[in-house]
């Protein structure tokens, strides 16, 4: 449950409570020193919730928010539901209570076999070591060939191996981290082909803007890592939390100045203007969805 805003008379913010519930978003109100907090229960419409407050606050009397007697409607229509689902639970057997899973069988699969891979890359490459004779053949340009993608073109795989290579034990260290909470979420949510797309996605994106500018470079799951964050918190539903923003500036400000080695610090940030981006459109897509 997360806070869309404060609203100072009570009957005002019943009416705006009511008219978020004919757009079938569940809210609580509460009082507070400023008069009246409205509470948005589902994380996701928190922002659609956000900005159809500001527009409540505008014109609270436009007709589109005169809904009460609908919410009534639906109120009631809610509590003869769960009336006559409490007459039936009553008159069926308990459900047998079920296992709990094994970890690595929750709906998350590919968060963690992306994990498991890069660890069995991190050791077939001795972390990125430079004579590793693997290296050379997963990056996407040779050494010192920055701008070049020939060698891309013709192994095609290059575009995308990259971000299963890491520099070090503090890069491997800060993926472990960082990586599986918010691909689990994002995986948990969308799908696990949704994951797919944004890793390719953001991942040859940073790689390509890498090489053009740096030259090849061990970048690692990090890349993806950081496009995640930004579309989380561009995109607002569950959002990029506080842990996770300050875990990856401290690590982007450690890049940037040189002091993790060869990590590609211009992946990062390229992988994490374009998940705002996509996160923001996603946003935006969902907002008139919701009105129309």
């Amino acid at each position: 449950m997360r806070l869309a805003g404060t609203i100072s008379e009570q009957r005002q913010a019943r009416r705006f409570a009511d008219y978020l519930l004919t757009q079938g978003i569940a809210a609580r109100l509460g009082p507070s020193r400023e008069g009246w907090t409205v509470w948005v229960i589902e994380e996701e419409a928190l922002p659609w919730a956000r900005d159809e407050l500001a527009s409540f606050r505008r014109e609270p009397g436009a007709a589109r928010f005169a809904v009460s007697r609908e919410a009534e409607r639906i109120r009631a229509e809610s509590r003869a539901t769960a009336s006559r689902r409490e007459v039936v639970a009553a008159a069926l057997p308990p459900a047998p209570t079920p296992a709990m899973p094994w970890s690595l069988s929750s709906p998350t699969p590919l968060t963690w076999a992306l994990l498991v891979l890069c660890g069995v890359v991190a050791l077939m490459t001795r972390l990125g070591d430079p004579d590793a004779p693997l290296l050379a053949r997963l990056v996407i340009a040779g050494a010192g060939d920055a701008g070049s993608f020939a060698p891309a073109l013709r192994e095609p795989w290059r575009w995308v191996t990259p971000v299963l290579l890491h520099s070090g034990p503090l890069h491997l260290l800060f993926v472990a981290v960082a990586w599986p909470e918010l691909a689990r979420r994002v995986e948990a949510r969308a799908g696990t082909a949704a994951l797919a797309a944004m890793v390719l996605g953001f991942g040859i994106f940073g790689n390509v803007v890498q090489n053009m500018f740096y030259g090849p470079a061990c970048i690692g799951l990090s890349t993806p890592a950081f496009g995640l964050l930004g579309f989380a918190a561009g995109e607002g539903g569950r959002g990029a939390r506080e842990a996770e923003v300050v875990l990856a500036a401290a690590w982007l400000g450690a890049c940037l100045l040189g002091l993790v080695g060869p990590v590609g610090g211009a992946a990062h940030v390229a992988a994490l203007a374009a998940g705002l981006g996509v996160g923001a459109v996603t946003r935006r897509l969902r907002g008139r969805r919701r009105v129309a």
